[in-house]
């Protein structure tokens, strides 16, 4: 996508979240069982933002630079719409596929909507990225998938537009990780759903002899999709990051003491510079380290590490800061400030803290 046609897709969802997008949907989706809006989520392939994901030439992907304005818009606006069952981690993962036909359909089931996918490689415990406990081993069984899975997964996202789940699992037959696809409606595939922090639904995953099709080899594509879900995951923090820098100055302008505006004192200035300033160095941070991942530059994954840890930290300083230059009213369901400040520790806990980010950092070569 160019430069003109980007500034018109920016332009277009702007547009779309002022008019699609208000306070009203916030208490709506609380009351909706899948924790989002069909209609929404229609409209969007309407839109034609599924298409972005469609490669050029023969590239098995589409550049992760289009896909930025799409979760900024998501995360200015609060979308609840599952965007990483379809644009996330799934991809990443089919652009590993040596088959090209298998590829091509799975890719043509996201890009229609008809076969979303849910991303299944966290284990239960303490969140740390690497530690695959889920195995798979051969079925004995005449039909079927060809492999069983046992195990469990938490913290999957979208589970209810979900037909099937993209498994990480270590390959009994040869002792190495692997990506499998499960069929939702598998025997043997346990569903624990919950409400996630943001008033989202999240579900907890257990395999018992689950039968699966082998995808492909795991490390290369774990990584990929690791490396693209904390990418776009930063693109969002970065939507919530412009929505609570301008809530705050907006309500600062707003409110008055002493007789003039509160954004008129010099020491509330200086922390919304200083949170603008936060902003803007993620925003350069989150578009160098997708051209990295767009040219598979080598080291991308001390890069990616990086963007987890400066993003959460600029993220959790601004939220916390926006809901304190509220003050009460920052808690509010009335205000999308303190909703940023939820979906912000929702987006910290997706991949591995930042801390286990940073201690991984401190250990990278």
């Amino acid at each position: 996508m160019d430069d003109d046609a980007l500034h018109l897709f920016e332009e277009t969802l702007a547009r779309y979240n002022r008019e699609r997008y208000d306070a009203g949907q916030w208490s709506d989706y609380g009351r909706l069982p899948q924790g989002h809006s069909p209609e929404r989520w229609a409209e969007l392939q309407a839109m034609g933002c599924f298409e972005l994901l469609r490669p050029e030439d023969d590239d098995r992907a589409a550049p992760m630079a289009d896909l930025l304005p799409l979760y900024a818009a998501a995360g200015e606006a609060l979308w609840r719409e599952p965007l990483a069952t379809v644009f996330a981690e799934p991809i990443a993962v089919i652009a590993q596929l040596a088959d090209p036909a298998r590829r091509r359909a799975l890719l043509e089931g996201l890009i229609s909507g008809e076969r979303p996918l849910g991303y299944a490689h966290r284990e239960t415990g303490d969140g740390a990225a690497d530690a695959i406990a889920t195995t798979a081993t051969k079925s004995t069984a005449a039909s079927g998938a060809g492999w069983r899975l046992s195990g469990d997964k938490a913290m999957v996202v979208g589970v209810d537009v979900c037909t099937g789940f993209l498994v990480s699992a270590i390959d009994a037959e040869r002792d190495v990780p692997a990506v499998f696809l499960v069929d939702a409606a598998a025997p043997g595939l346990q569903l624990q759903r919950y409400r996630s922090i943001d008033d989202g639904i999240a579900a907890d995953l257990r395999f018992d002899q689950a039968p699966a099709e082998r995808l492909c080899d795991g490390a290369a594509a774990i990584a990929a999709a690791n490396a693209r879900g904390v990418i776009l995951a930063a693109a969002e923090a970065l939507g919530i990051m412009r929505g609570a820098n301008r809530d705050s100055t907006d309500y600062l302008r707003e409110r008055r003491q002493f007789g003039q505006p509160l954004l008129g004192f010099q020491a509330l200035q200086h922390r919304l510079v200083e949170m603008l300033m936060r902003q803007r160095e993620c925003e350069a941070l989150v578009a160098s380290v997708a051209e990295a991942f767009d040219h598979a530059a080598p080291m991308l994954s001390r890069q990616v590490l990086v963007l987890r840890v400066e993003v959460a930290r600029a993220l959790r300083h601004i939220t916390r800061e926006a809901v304190q230059l509220h003050g009460g009213m920052g808690v509010t369901q009335a205000l999308r400030i303190g909703r940023y400040y939820r979906r912000a520790l929702m987006l910290d806990s997706l991949h591995g803290t930042a801390d286990l980010a940073l201690e991984a950092l401190s250990e990278h070569p």
